[in-house]
């Protein structure tokens, strides 16, 4: 995330030349060279690295007097830009995903990699295990996030539920648009179990990694917009930015200004709410040297890979289940209708992040709201529905794909997509239906 605000400041050019050669430099064996009109790929790795991390962040990150310059990758993406199709994706790997790490002859989560050998062993691993081309890497550490979230002035998120984590920190106990300052962004993006507050108790998300995962993702956006608005071309804001990137940024050594300046563009031109945001897919599973982590779907995986090396172009492919994250809210007032709706969900293989009850149980027919970008997953959600649902665009939702709002109409979830019916309102201009909030969010965006 944060490389991402740096690169934002490519713009000038010759001032970026000149502060480059401060910034730390690390040799990335593995790196596929990457020439002019070509996909580029770059690894962005959020580091748990605890040097020089002092005060509050200090204690909810587990500092050390020492510090720790090559922990854990607490956070692993792909960013990817096609030059010919002037497009941009980010691939998030999941950090519990099980794979045999590069050198060892052993398997293990893929973030401990980075511990075992550095970015080269990551990037190998990376390279091995999930066929991925990488041309560049950059990494950041906490306190570098932290500083750099406080100098864009924070950034907006919305909450649909107070939200708190006692070990990140996290701390929030409004909902609704939220400004968050560094030392709450950084334990929003890194809470693994969040907590939000419903019906008048406070419920783990389920979907722990894959949940904080599409909070990274969302605050990328927003934090990418604001970057933007808030005036790069501020000479002033400019300065504080590139010397909070020397100071807490690594960059592979044979990263040009050039390729700064390439990704600069296109993510200065872009719509934020364009670029294409993916996961790995993955199934649970278990094992006794490990614990609980995650296994790569290799058959649902393929495609993103491929758009992601450049052998498929760059649109969103057919999506499955497992990419789509659902909060299923009671609509009707039935005891359990949301639990069993969300049981229900997961048996067809859709990633449920939790229930509670809506806003009135007076919904006639079940409501659909999808954020930003996710027709299409709501689309796939309601030909699952055997009675469908109505659509209902949402700006304000971010922390999941989608919210089912269970309607007196209800009758179950196909084992598999089905017609959707004739009349059926479809797009973001579908026609109200059911309880109060099925017209246009009262909510703001952020």
């Amino acid at each position: 995330m944060v490389a991402l605000l740096v690169v934002l400041t490519g713009s000038a050019y010759v001032y970026l030349r000149m502060q480059l050669g401060k910034i730390d430099r690390v040799d990335v064996p593995g790196l596929v060279g990457d020439e002019t009109g070509s996909v580029m790929n770059v690894l962005l790795v959020g580091s748990d690295s605890r040097a020089g991390v002092t005060g509050d962040l200090a204690t909810v990150t587990g500092a050390t007097a020492e510090g720790n310059r090559d922990g854990l990758s607490d956070t692993m993406m792909v960013l990817h830009i096609d030059p010919q199709q002037q497009k941009a994706a980010i691939l998030s790997i999941p950090r519990d995903l099980y794979v045999p790490i590069a050198g060892t002859g052993s398997r293990a989560k893929i973030n401990t990699a980075f511990a075992l050998g550095g970015a080269g062993t990551l990037v190998q691993t990376i390279k091995e295990s999930l066929g991925i081309d990488i041309n560049h890497y950059i990494e950041v550490d906490f306190q570098g996030f932290e500083q750099l979230v406080n100098t864009v002035g924070g950034v907006k998120v919305y909450l649909d539920a107070p939200a708190r984590d006692d070990y990140s920190g996290l701390d929030l106990p409004e909902m609704g648009c939220v400004q968050l300052d560094g030392y709450q962004a950084l334990a929003y993006v890194r809470s693994r179990y969040y907590e939000y507050y419903e019906a008048g108790s406070w419920h783990y998300d389920p979907t722990s990694d894959f949940g904080r995962i599409k909070r990274q993702q969302d605050f990328i956006r927003r934090a990418i917009k604001k970057a933007v608005s808030t005036g790069l071309t501020n000479p002033f804001q400019l300065n504080r930015l590139v010397n909070i990137g020397v100071d807490n940024v690594r960059l592979d050594s044979a990263m040009s200004t050039k390729d700064i300046v390439t990704v600069a563009r296109r993510f200065k031109s872009l719509d934020a709410d364009s670029v294409d945001m993916q996961t790995l897919p993955t199934t649970g599973a278990s094992y006794a040297a490990a614990g609980d982590v995650q296994l790569l779907n290799e058959e649902e995986a393929r495609p993103l890979i491929d758009r992601i090396n450049g052998k498929a172009p760059l649109e969103p492919g057919a999506i499955s289940p497992a990419e789509v994250q659902v909060r299923v809210l009671n609509g009707n007032g039935l005891d359990g209708a949301a639990g069993k709706a969300a049981f229900a969900l997961q048996g067809a293989g859709f990633a449920t992040a939790g229930t509670g009850e809506a806003d009135s149980f007076d919904y006639a027919r079940s409501v659909i709201r999808y954020g930003p970008g996710q027709l299409p997953k709501a689309d796939l959600l309601r030909s699952y529905l055997s009675a469908g649902a109505t659509l209902q665009e949402d700006a304000t939702l971010g922390t999941v794909d989608l919210a089912l709002v269970v309607g007196s109409d209800y009758t179950g979830v196909r084992p598999g997509p089905g017609p959707v019916g004739p009349g059926a309102p479809t797009g973001p201009t579908a026609p109200a239906a059911g309880g109060p909030t099925a017209a246009a969010p009262t909510q703001p965006a952020c």
